[in-house]
């Protein structure tokens, strides 16, 4: 298993975080450099790169056609884009929107692939990625239906530890109403097996930018896919739902803020060492309310319900004491103890 899959199924680490270059280089290579390192000076899990060929994935008559193909670069860049990630320690994920660019990726040494929704029935793909059971990898579900989800999933299952089924709505930016983040309760109830992650495409300028994705760490989602940009002010494919560099070092802050804020990691049937502290400080205990000899006969009296020095019983337990003759002397403001009756 990969050290990728490893921090993926563990619950003991933050939700990995993939930053999510797209088309923000704008078809400038130096540009594409600055990103990978943007997400490196961040501390970000993994940069995700977007291989494309234009005339494999839309038509001339698409609306994007001219700009793809614009901002298109050679496999020769990708080559050094790849080289450039491994070479700082970042994973390097692929997203790839058609078959030829999934070949020549899983060719690379990447640490994973995105399947993004539009492919996501699409059967040379799913064959092709089925082939190379070592490799993890995102299923994009946005606009897709159980059916479609399922049908896919039936391409890998020997292999469900690799995948994660990821949640997100691409409208760039999406509005706050369309975001649908129950969504990730829907698939982790409909696909138990899988691991569920969110990819956030609001607009990036906005305070709800910095903090919608919490609320997807607060689901349990084990990935978080961001875009990221050098300047959100220029024109270009993804812009708008993009963060600059130093939003993106405090979202991913936040993401590891978050994470440790909703206590996955934490044995929920032991107390923690803030939690004993607190306990300590602030519980009550069923005290002597004097000094009493043996076989003193104890009365309601004789009892307070104070926080002492120590945590002792609780009050839900003073009807036992009542009536009973004690076995030792006791202090004033001594705790109560079972074995003293």
């Amino acid at each position: 298993m990969s050290a990728v899959i490893d921090k993926l199924n563990s619950i003991n680490t933050k939700p990995y975080i993939i930053a999510e270059m797209a088309c923000s280089h704008d078809g400038i290579f130096s540009k594409a450099e600055e990103l990978i390192q943007v997400a490196v000076d961040a501390n970000a899990d993994a940069i995700q790169l977007q291989l494309f060929k234009t005339e494999h994935t839309v038509t001339p008559r698409h609306e994007v056609y001219e700009t793809l193909k614009k901002i298109e670069f050679s496999e020769e860049q990708w080559d050094k884009l790849i080289e450039k990630g491994n070479s700082t320690g970042i994973d390097v994920w692929v997203c790839t929107y058609d078959l030829e660019s999934l070949k020549y990726a899983l060719k690379k040494p990447i640490s994973g692939i995105k399947l993004n929704s539009s492919d996501l029935n699409n059967v040379e793909i799913l064959k092709l990625l089925s082939e190379h059971p070592s490799i993890p990898f995102t299923i994009g579900t946005g606009s897709s239906t159980n059916h479609e989800i399922k049908c896919a999933l039936d391409f890998f299952k020997e292999s469900k530890d690799r995948i994660t089924l990821v949640h997100g709505v691409q409208n760039f930016p999406t509005k706050i109403e369309d975001l649908n983040l129950s969504r990730v309760n829907y698939l982790k109830e409909n696909f138990p097996e899988y691991k569920i992650g969110y990819a956030d495409h609001t607009e990036g300028g906005s305070t709800f930018s910095l903090e919608v994705d919490l609320m997807a760490v607060s689901l349990g989602v084990r990935l978080i896919e961001k875009h990221i940009n050098l300047d959100r002010s220029e024109k270009g494919i993804d812009h708008q739902a993009a963060l600059e560099p130093e939003e993106f070092k405090i979202f991913v802050n936040k993401i590891e803020q978050g994470y440790k804020a909703m206590g996955f990691e934490i044995d929920k049937t032991e107390f923690s060492e803030s939690d004993l502290k607190y306990r300590k400080f602030q519980k009550k205990s069923l005290v002597s309310n004097g000094d009493f000899e043996i076989g003193h006969k104890i009365m309601r009296d004789d009892i307070s319900i104070l926080r002492n020095k120590e945590v002792g019983v609780g009050s839900q337990e003073i009807d036992f004491f009542i009536g009973k003759e004690l076995k030792g002397p006791i202090k004033k403001f001594e705790n109560l103890t079972k074995e003293i009756v």
